[in-house]
């Protein structure tokens, strides 16, 4: 049976990527980097003691320096010494994008009765503003092993993760991104987009299989970012939920936002209406189910977008009415998922339709044999469809004492065996075998 769902998921991961890449990508790239520290210098003029000195250091977009002043102290004693260490530091420039740009940087040492350090400055300080010019740079593998390799030391280091979290965004491994964002506990802007694209990404990718962690992330996406492409990941991970109202009303604002948008690719329309869709048949809303599908036919003429997800649903309402022995039900949603327009899920809706009556208490074979008929119209080697059509064949055999419908079904059932064989369809083997039994066939 074709399964709603899994399609559903494959279609909004494809156009999520889409909507979501170059946002992330634009802000990062275009994001102020500040000056960095690249490695401290040295000095041979001794220092007083304990105390923190503050210099003001003019990086040129080239790499060279001026020492400007001390901002402050809190030892006199210390300065001359802090210019010293200053004066023989390496630093990189501030980049606007990946363009190198003259900017100042406040350079901190902290120093103690032996030894001296420089905190921690701008987004990537120290030993940390290599990853940030590799990720400008589009060098992303090196980036994730740097990265990786300064958070073996410094483990649970912040920077380093949203680093390795952003190399990851770039690299299209969404989970990995999202492992290494989470351990976050305040997202930096420069991250913030890429950030809730990965937790987005995921959150659609576990929809179906994990819903309750999709939702968890889909929400984190849309606390760092309520653009469409959170909310419309909050829309897919809500309905996973069952929480169809919610999920319509996020898809609802999605699509708002993007139909406003001048340059929003039809992909992504159709793809928010196809979800809003899903909300609507699950809610009974016809008005608004016949609206959408009439929208998306627009949208895309020769597409079957909209048909296989009315098809798919009725499809669904039909075996678990008939799994819950409600055959009058099972046949009234079975014929609307036949009647929907997609030829697979038709062929498998009568075939379905063939077995509620089967499995009744009375059967009526000429409509097995009419369900069956109508299967194997879409596709004549359906084993299945076969097999329910042999099935017919023999019960309108026994009905009437016609030999010729007995022979005419071992016939039909033997090709439904073989192709069945043929297929590794252990399952169905079996079952036609019993059947050909009870036949004398």
């Amino acid at each position: 049976m074709k399964r709603l769902r899994p399609v559903a998921a494959t279609l909004a991961f494809a156009v999520l990527a889409a909507m979501g890449a170059l946002p992330a990508r634009a802000q990062y790239t275009s994001e102020f980097s500040p000056a960095k520290l690249i490695k401290q210098g040295t000095a041979t003029t001794p220092w007083a003691g304990p105390g923190l000195v503050v210099l003001q250091v003019e990086v040129f977009p080239n790499g060279t320096f001026h020492v400007m002043k001390v901002i402050r102290t809190t030892n006199a004693g210390d300065v001359a010494a802090a210019l010293e260490i200053a004066k023989t530091s390496t630093y990189m420039p501030a980049h606007r994008g990946s363009k190198p740009i003259q900017a100042f940087y406040d350079y901190t040492l902290k120093f103690g009765k032996r030894l001296v350090r420089s905190g921690e400055q701008g987004m990537g300080g120290g030993k940390l503003g290599h990853i940030d010019a590799l990720i400008h740079a589009g060098k992303y593998a090196d980036a994730k092993q740097a990265a990786a390799t300064y958070l073996l030391a410094h483990p649970g280091n912040a920077l380093a993760l949203q680093y390795l979290g952003i190399a990851d965004y770039f690299s299209s491994d969404y989970p990995s991104a999202v492992k290494a964002f989470d351990k976050v506990k305040t997202i930096g802007a420069p991250f913030k987009v890429a950030a809730a694209q990965a937790f987005a990404a995921v959150a659609v990718l576990r929809s179906s299989t994990d819903p309750d962690q999709a939702l968890l992330y889909a929400q984190k996406s849309y606390a760092l970012d309520s653009s469409p492409n959170s909310l419309y990941a909050l829309g897919l991970a809500e309905f996973g939920m069952k929480h169809y109202a919610r999920s319509i009303a996020s898809l609802e604002k999605a699509r708002g936002m993007l139909f406003a948008q001048k340059n929003t690719p039809t992909a992504t329309k159709v793809a928010v209406d196809s979800h809003l869709l899903q909300g609507y048949l699950q809610t009974g809303d016809t008005t608004n189910s016949n609206a959408m599908l009439a929208e998306l036919k627009a949208l895309d003429p020769t597409g079957t977008t909209g048909a296989e997800f009315v098809g798919a649903f009725y499809l669904q309402q039909g075996v678990a009415a008939a799994k819950a022995h409600k055959p009058v039900e099972a046949l009234a949603a079975l014929d609307k998922a036949a009647s929907a327009g997609d030829p697979k899920i038709s062929e498998t809706a009568y075939t379905q339709a063939a077995f509620v009556i089967i499995q009744s208490s009375a059967p009526d074979y000429n409509r097995v044999r009419s369900y069956a008929k109508k299967a194997l119209a879409i596709d004549p080697n359906d084993p299945v469809a076969l097999f329910a059509s042999g099935i017919g064949e023999a019960g309108l055999a026994t009905d009437f004492h016609r030999a010729d419908l007995t022979d005419r079904a071992k016939t039909t059932l033997n090709k439904a065996l073989a192709i069945a064989k043929a297929g590794k369809n252990a399952a169905l083997v079996l079952q036609i075998q019993n059947f050909l039994k009870h036949l004398g066939g």
